[in-house]
């Protein structure tokens, strides 16, 4: 009954609805504007209404090339969290369908149940996109930039590359992570298409324009960085900032760095270089400074940074995506917040003596609410962690059985790649489940189209 259900679209799409309302609804209290740079966003807004009144308001001279400014405008246009929260969730909505329409589609996947089972389940995702951040946004404009993309390598038609680029553009705008990919992109795909044929093609060329429509979509980003800092940058200016503290992901590593946005070292050599003057860590000359001190603490310790980048990737499989904010844990409401942040520490550094030890000695004090909660977290911390291992370990088993299944499918390997560059920023500068629960969508994705292609393969040596 409920396999006939499920491929049943109005079934499929009618359950994702009221999943993503009642992830929303559990969340609702725990959302707020008190985080994630919303101040700063706010701002910006401001910014945008004086502009658009033609109005000088001199108390925004103090707006800084950090964070980016495209969340200001989902302020401006909405301010008020239930519309944001509308607006996010929406977009998440049309996203997922948007993804459910590419696999079903010309018959890419045959086992359309396994693919709206696992959207069903995608609670990190929809938690993910309850809170009052970019990256919510951002996601969604990624993963349906990453759609026509597939798209176009299916059919070669130019009009998906141009709407793959303004997606990409308007993204660029939210967040600067993925700016790097998609400058390198085109590169490793013309890279696939010579593999492939042995040949590039002018149609295969069209991918550059991916990089320059972002590039336009940069330019008023472009003036407003050189006004503030006669430097034309398309980026934020958190880069160093965030290497450098990434650093201290690494438990009682010999720099004594901690990853915290106010780390002492971090301050006290921002204090010494620019004379006691108040430098914010994330403006352009404070940026350029601690891109290079990352690089001289990892010169001069090579082996220490390498054993960061162990930490970073253990740290990436014991927690790979987003498990929401039903406990207010961001602002520590929920009860034995300290015992449970102590208990995850103790995991991830495999103490699991002085794990016990906080179990056993904890007296714990969960209200009935609190339960509930924390019963939701852990269920979306499995989900997470099984989608997460099963996408390893079928990548793993395609290149050893099936490898050129693999190479000769063009969305397969995107989609590869594009795991690999967010796998890539997690370990070598900083790990935040969040950051991977961007591409969540993706690893889905790749999952059921390599489960697909195995099982087909299976059948085809049965017969």
């Amino acid at each position: 009954m409920i396999k006939i259900s499920l491929k049943n679209n109005f079934f499929f799409y009618s359950s994702l609805f009221f999943i993503i309302l009642l992830s929303s609804i559990i969340s609702y209290n725990n959302i707020s504007f008190d985080l994630y740079f919303n101040n700063k966003y706010r701002d910006y807004s401001n910014y945008f209404l004086s502009l658009l009144k033609g109005i000088e308001n001199t108390g925004l001279n103090n707006l800084n090339t950090f964070p980016l400014w495209g969340y200001g405008f989902i302020h401006l246009i909405f301010n008020s969290k239930i519309k944001i929260l509308i607006f996010q969730q929406l977009l998440n909505f049309i996203t997922i369908v948007k993804v459910d329409q590419f696999l079903i589609s010309e018959k890419k996947i045959k086992k359309i149940i396994l693919s709206r089972t696992l959207m069903l389940l995608s609670l990190p995702y929809f938690f993910f996109h309850t809170q009052m951040w970019p990256k919510s946004v951002s996601s969604s404009l990624l993963i349906l930039s990453i759609l026509q993309l597939f798209y176009f390598l299916e059919n070669k038609k130019k009009y998906h590359l141009l709407i793959s680029g303004i997606f990409m553009g308007v993204l660029c705008n939210f967040r600067s992570d993925y700016f790097f990919m998609i400058c390198v992109l085109p590169f490793l795909l013309l890279i696939w298409e010579f593999y492939k044929s042995r040949n590039i093609t002018f149609i295969s060329l069209r991918l550059f324009l991916i990089p320059l429509i972002t590039f336009f979509f940069l330019i008023p980003w472009g003036v407003y960085t050189y006004l503030k800092t006669d430097h034309f940058i398309l980026n934020s200016t958190n880069t160093g900032h965030t290497f450098f503290i990434g650093l201290g992901q690494l438990p009682d590593n010999k720099w004594g760095i901690t990853p915290r946005d106010d780390d002492k070292l971090m301050k006290d050599l921002l204090k010494v270089e620019f004379k006691d003057k108040d430098v914010s860590s994330v403006s352009f000359t404070a940026n350029k400074f601690l891109i290079k001190e990352f690089k001289r603490l990892v010169l001069e310790d090579p082996v220490e940074w390498i054993k960061k980048c162990f930490y970073s990737f253990r740290l990436l499989l014991l927690d790979p995506f987003y498990v929401g904010n039903v406990g207010n844990f961001q602002k520590n409401k929920i009860s034995n917040i300290q015992e449970i942040r102590n208990l995850e520490s103790a995991v991830y550094r495999f103490k699991f003596k002085e794990s016990y030890k906080i179990v056993a000695n904890t007296k714990w004090l969960f209200s009935k609410k609190e339960i509930f909660q924390l019963i939701i977290t852990i269920l979306t911390k499995l989900i997470g962690l099984s989608l997460f291992f099963c996408s390893l370990i079928i990548i793993l088993y395609s290149f050893l059985k099936i490898p050129r299944k693999i190479f000769d499918d063009g969305i397969v390997t995107s989609s590869i790649l594009i795991i690999a560059y967010q796998v890539s920023i997690s370990i070598l500068a900083f790990h935040m489940p969040v950051y991977n629960t961007t591409i969540y969508l993706i690893y889905l994705v790749l999952f059921v189209l390599l489960f697909d292609k195995i099982t087909f393969n299976q059948t085809v040596k049965d017969n």
